[in-house]
């Protein structure tokens, strides 16, 4: 870490990939003419010809510095020794390792640079006494000094905090000279580096920079700190390499990243007895010695190669004889043991040294990449593996262990915080050296077994699965701004983008033409981002083929292949990052799961592919769902409980499984039924085969993956799309001010000038990271990817769906991805990527479709919460027309059975959001019901998955379905009446709610204290009054689509629902409109949340509701509405004045007066409606005052005192009219007064009445 002469750590970092050793055709080649001249001397004897050989071997890979060598500064140079032979082969490497470290110690401690300083070690493995530094001859970690949660790795190099203030010392301190620390950074939050003295005491609350005597730098808030902070430095990105370098001699201490300087950050430090500021640097001894070690088997590696490949072209049956003649098989052997001496030799001393992970990490990896060839990165790649079998044969278990751990660190760590390059060498490098070493069977089957994904949570283990997450690999990760600049130099974006609600808006404004110098710089910007899809599709093919590695389904062993091992561990991934298992190492990103997600489909569908069965019909038999050894980790199935379906279900279950359990405890298998004729409704299909290689298990594994985490990432980068359309927006908006600006307001004008240029800065940097999204996460595969997953889970629900109750085996998560993959598709790709550019996008339209109204209402479904998540994506599909014209073409059962299930009585069940699609059916046809958003507002910003987003589209009102609902509250009188009932119970509820929190505002509102309101409250509030409107938009569609459920009095319950009705807008329009109000003074307030509480909303619906039963039905109806209205005590002329703007001499402010003349959204032909309601109304209460009753008390009605007695109650006698014993009826049959049960009702005379409210009882008691 520290600067010298010579730094091995360097040397190995630029490896070229030329060191690789020859072409194996090529080695082969040489090899047949050495054969050959191996057997020219036909009077040599056998050991002749084998010390002949060794010694040509010996000299090979011992002989003098060779210019191939594949690790730079590797020492090569060796004194005279005599004749090398095998028997002092090795002594003569361990005489090389010895020259080599003195040589390390003596270029260390003769370094002739003064702020050089390096750590070393004697031949005894003793502390170095170096001026200036004190402690250990290792510089690691002090866990001792650690304050907070850390996570120290074993080397101890390496630390992961797991609590919000976390600080840790280094173990060894400098005093004088000049010193440096380097520190590679895991991620780019908030942190502190720097030096500390030994009177530091640090704290929960306090770190390095917040004490007297220690100083640090923060790259992700540009501070340094001291005490106090000041601005500093650049900012950090995760992989950056930060040095600390502290010059005890000037009292100065300074940063660089990544080797750049960044300026001094603290001077006049406090020096002398008793100051020594923490940490120091690591040992490269064992890093030289590797080197050389490296070096020979370098030379040796290409020979070992050449053997295997003569020895399977000879077990092939080539006929090599024929050009090259073969020497006996005598002289044969002792080549490939000469091979394995030598070898054994090297890895005597080499096996040792790679235990230690820096060893493995700037040496083992390094010679790795070298030996691997990453253009063909797809092909078999020989020397690699032939090392691998070296390591295997001649190390022992432990030293491999250890070694396969660094291994398997150091190519992560390699990947995740290589250098940017804009090709992406470096990721492309690591990635074909891991896909290299994956095919290569029992490394791989030993990494999935041991190091990914460990099972045993030992100290060690625990250490390393916070360090090895394989789904890393997975990930592409994101270049920061500067660098992403350099993929993107060029950029250029669409002008005229404008948000979804504007649609419609701006038509008027014409698209500009682009310049040539525009059209040139999209073109190039266009070419950039070509050029960059192409570089990341390879990195994913990558990708997809270490996957396709570990699926591998062909290497039994032990009754296991790696595809097993590998679906033991995803399944420990998926309970680590599930919600109810947390697990005590840090988990992966949610940008690395959704790659890993991504790659994983593509895999699955490779090996599905190879099936009997396309992966196009991929799906989860409901077999899969019963078998116990699935494990879910306590998340539900649509049932409940796994333990409680097997006890209610287990009959069917074995009845779809065809067995019977008999009384003996005896399982049989049941006879398979010939013909369909001869099956009964109790029968299930037949159950569906299962393809076994665990495909199915990976499958519901993917599917578990992205309800947990994939989908969250997905909607997180809306965010980035909708801040970039804001900016554009705001510019294209500051520019019109530019232009309309007079010269005269010059600082006007220079002011929104600097603001465009930060709107256009602004964008062209998120233009650059949306082009990054629209490759890696939005991209055109991945969509593909989505649409798949929908499909597999849709096509799993449908057909679990036949097993009548079994269905409940299915877990609740299928349904909650079907439902968040579509949103995802329609809402988070698109319009990045356009949704109707999906592949077969009407079929999956229509089975989404079939989905959601076969379910929304399934009984079968005893989750609330999952219900309620089904009725809103119901909801939000009715919002856009292509959509709702899917729902409008479907088959006519599943028409009816929507419309019956969104009718159903409300009780005890969630309402609110199937009344929305009742409204959303209707928008766009009520009185003054034409808007997207209230006239008085301007549409807020919503995220996409918010309910409220889809509540800002066009009106799309479907006349199929209102028909359709006419037709059934018609034609089914006993549904249409409890359907009536509960409607207007919940609006009478609602309203009510709203009217007491209104009150209490206006109580509060009076006193002399600021008004301080609870967010609950107030949400409550708004609440309320927006399901009241949509329940009375809801009745104004029944009263225009079906009138004769109020007007038609031959229907049992039709007057009871029209007194009721009238009675509801009575009281609303009394309400809302009463001088000085509570309703009034509410809207005058500007209390933030209650923005929707206005007059428009609630007075034209509910005017609407008259003016179609009053003005427009006609005839009886006309009369029979207007008696119930008038004759309603609540119901006053002024409230209708106050709607026409005729009552402004109350309000004392006519210029504020509210009247329906000054909205745009309602029409002339509507404003003449209410203007004939107002004359007519006026006209027929004259009359009504004329030949109005006069009613004596003891005759009026002692529940409502609005009507007369007319009913009598049989058997008690108690009197009431016929409108209120008729609502009591609705619900129970049972005397207000005396609570006795009711038989029947009889009017004034004697006769009975009432008499279909006792007919389903005499049935029942018939029954």
């Amino acid at each position: 870490m520290a600067e010298s002469k010579r730094s091995s750590g360097e040397a190995c970092r630029d490896s070229s990939p030329n060191s690789r050793p020859a072409d194996s055709s090529d080695a082969l080649r040489v090899r047949r003419s050495q054969r050959n001249t191996i057997d020219q001397p036909q009077t040599a004897s056998q050991g002749s010809t084998e010390d002949f050989y060794s010694n040509k071997v010996l000299q090979d890979v011992f002989g003098e510095c060779r210019s191939s060598s594949p690790v730079e500064g590797a020492s090569c140079l060796h004194p005279s020794r005599k004749h090398l032979s095998l028997p002092t082969l090795d002594t003569f490497i361990s005489e090389s390792l010895k020259e080599v470290t003195r040589n390390e110690l003596k270029a260390s401690l003769q370094g002739s640079e003064p702020h050089t300083s390096l750590l070393t070690h004697s031949l005894q493995s003793q502390q170095a006494e170096i001026e200036g530094r004190l402690g250990p001859a290792e510089s690691t970690f002090d866990i001792l000094t650690s304050v907070g949660i850390l996570l120290l790795d074993p080397d101890k190099l390496g630390i992961t905090s797991h609590s919000n203030f976390s600080s840790i010392k280094g173990n060894c301190c400098v005093y004088e000279g000049k010193w440096v620390y380097e520190l590679m950074l895991v991620s780019k939050g908030v942190m502190q580096l720097g030096w500390c003295t030994s009177k530091c005491r640090f704290t929960q609350e306090e770190g390095v920079g917040d004490t007297r005597d220690s100083y640090a730098y923060d790259g992700n808030r540009l501070r340094k700190w001291n005490i106090t902070t000041k601005k500093y430095g650049e900012p950090w990105m995760s992989g950056d390499v930060i040095s600390c370098a502290i010059d005890c001699d000037e009292g100065t201490i300074s940063f660089y990243r990544n080797g750049v300087f960044l300026g001094e950050a603290f001077d006049k430090l406090r020096m002398g007895p008793g100051y020594a500021y923490f940490p120091a640097n690591p040992r490269l001894v064992e890093v030289a010695q590797a080197e050389l070690l490296f070096t020979y088997l370098h030379s040796l590696l290409p020979k070992v190669v050449e053997d295997d490949q003569v020895t399977k072209l000879e077990a092939s049956g080539s006929n090599l004889k024929e050009d090259f003649p073969l020497p006996p098989l005598s002289d044969q052997c002792p080549q490939h043991v000469v091979h394995t001496i030598v070898a054994s030799h090297i890895f005597h001393k080499l096996a040792p040294l790679l235990r230690i992970p820096y060893v493995v990490e700037m040496c083992l990896v390094k010679f790795m990449l070298g030996l691997c060839d990453h253009d063909n990165w797809n092909d078999h790649q020989p020397y690699v593996h032939k090392l691998l079998d070296l390591l295997w044969m001649l190390m022992q278990d432990q030293e491999m262990q250890e070694c396969m751990d660094n291994l398997t660190v150091s190519l992560l760590n390699g990947y995740s915080f290589h250098s940017f390059h804009p090709e992406f060498k470096f990721p492309k490098k690591f990635l074909a050296l891991t896909l290299s070493v994956l095919r290569h069977q029992r490394t791989r089957r030993y990494l999935l077994t041991s190091v990914l994904y460990p099972l045993w949570f030992s100290e060690y283990i625990i250490a390393y699965n916070a360090r090895i997450k394989f789904p890393v690999f997975m990930h592409i990760k994101a270049p920061d701004d500067p660098n992403l600049a350099r993929l993107i130099p060029n950029v250029w974006w669409d002008k005229t983008l404008k948000k979804e609600e504007d649609d419609g808006e701006d038509e008027q404004m014409d698209k500009p033409e682009e310049t040539p110098a525009e059209k040139m710089n999209r073109k190039k910007f266009e070419l950039c981002c070509e050029r960059l899809g192409e570089r990341i599709q390879e990195l994913e093919s990558m990708q997809v083929e270490l996957l396709k590695c570990l699926l591998v389904n062909n290497d039994y062993l032990e009754g296991k292949t790696s595809r097993d091992l590998f679906l033991v561990r995803l399944k420990t991934f998926l309970r680590d990052h599930s919600t109810f298992n947390r697990p005590q190492v840090a988990q992966c990103s949610l940008p690395v799961i959704l790659c890993f997600f991504h790659r994983l489909i593509q895999a699955l569908r490779f090996y599905w592919d190879q099936t009997s069965v396309s992966s196009t019909e991929a799906f989860m038999p409901i077999q899969c769902f019963w078998n116990e050894s699935r494990d879910y980790f306590e998340l539900l199935r649509c049932g409940g409980l796994m333990s409680h379906l097997n006890r209610q279900l287990g009959s069917e279950l074995n009845r779809a499984q065809g067995i019977e359990v008999q009384e003996d405890g005896k399982v049989v298998k049941k006879p398979v039924k010939d013909s369909a004729s001869s099956k009964t409704e109790d029968d299930f299909p037949k159950l569906d085969p299962l393809l076994g290689s665990a495909l199915e298990e990976i499958l519901d594994c993917v599917v578990l993956l992205y309800h947990i985490a994939a989908h969250r990432q997905l909607g997180k980068m809306c965010a980035l799309r909708e801040s970039m359309l804001d900016f554009v927006v705001n510019l294209r908006d500051t520019e019109r001010k530019i232009r309309k600006c007079p010269e005269e307001l010059s600082e006007v004008k220079e002011y929104l000038e600097g603001a465009k240029m930060v709107f256009v800065e602004k964008i062209i940097e998120q233009a650059r990271q949306m082009v990054w999204v629209e490759k890696v996460i939005y991209s055109p595969s991945k969509q593909a990817d989505l649409a798949w997953l929908l499909g597999v889970v849709l096509k799993t629900v449908e057909k679990a769906s036949q097993y009548n109750r079994l269905f409940q085996y299915i877990p609740e998560f299928y349904i909650e991805t079907a439902v968040n993959a579509f949103n995802a598709l329609r809402n988070y790709m698109h319009p990045t990527t356009s949704f109707h550019e999906i592949q077969g996008l009407p079929n999956l339209l229509n089975w989404y479709a079939r989905f959601l109204v076969n379910h929304f209402f399934d009984s079968r479904l005893v989750n609330n919460d999952l219900k309620d998540t089904l009725v809103q994506a119901l909801a939000c599909f009715t919002c856009y027309p292509d959509t709702l014209k899917i729902l409008e073409e479907m088959p006519m059962e599943n028409r009816i059975l929507m419309i019956q299930s969104l009718i159903s009585p409300y009780e005890n069940r969630s309402w609110a959001h199937t009344n929305w699609i009742l409204v959303r059916i209707w928008k766009g046809c009520g009185f003054g019901y034409r808007y997207r958003y209230l006239p008085n507002l301007i549409p807020h910003k919503a995220q996409p998955t918010e309910f409220s987003y889809v509540s800002l589209q066009k009106p799309c009102p479907s006349q199929e379905f209102q028909s359709l609902l006419a037709k059934i509250l018609l034609d089914d009188e006993s549904r249409s009446t409890k359907f009536l009932d509960s409607l207007m119970n919940q609006l009478n509820w609602s309203f009510s709610e709203f009217v007491g929190i209104i009150q209490d505002i206006q109580s509060q509102g009076s006193r002399t204290e600021p008004l301080m309101l609870e967010p609950r409250q107030v949400k409550i509030c708004a609440a309320c009054f927006e399901i009241s409107v949509c329940l009375l938009r809801v009745l104004e569609m029944v009263a225009t689509v079906a009138p004769q459920v109020f007007t038609d009095w031959s229907r049992p319950s039709a007057e009871l629902f029209l007194k009721r009705l009238m009675q509801l807008l009575s009281q609303i329009m009394s309400r809302v409109t009463m001088k000085e109000g509570p309703f009034e003074n509410t809207v005058a307030l500007p209390i933030h949340g209650l923005d929707t509480v206005t007059f428009y909303p609630i007075l034209t619906v509910t005017v609407g509701i008259m003016a179609q039963l009053i003005v427009r039905c006609g005839g009886s109806s006309q009369e029979k509405a207007t008696r119930s209205l008038l004759l309603d005590s609540s119901f006053s002329l002024d409230s209708l004045k106050f709607v026409l703007g005729e009552n402004m001499a109350i309000r004392g402010k006519p210029d504020k007066a509210f009247s329906f003349r000054k909205f745009d959204e309602i029409s002339v032909e509507e404003m003449e409606d209410v203007e004939k309601l107002f004359s007519y109304l006026s006209q027929q209460q004259v009359s009504l005052t004329a030949t109005e009753e006069v009613v004596k008390d003891e005759e009026l009605c002692t529940i409502c005192y609005a009507n007369r007695q007319q009913a009598v109650f049989v058997p008690c006698g108690h009197k009431s009219c016929r409108t209120c014993i008729t609502q009591q009826l609705l619900n129970k049959k049972e005397c207000f007064f005396c609570i006795s049960p009711i038989t029947r009702v009889n009017d004034l005379k004697g006769r009975q009445i009432l008499r279909e409210y006792f007919q389903s009882t005499a049935a029942h008691r018939k029954t």
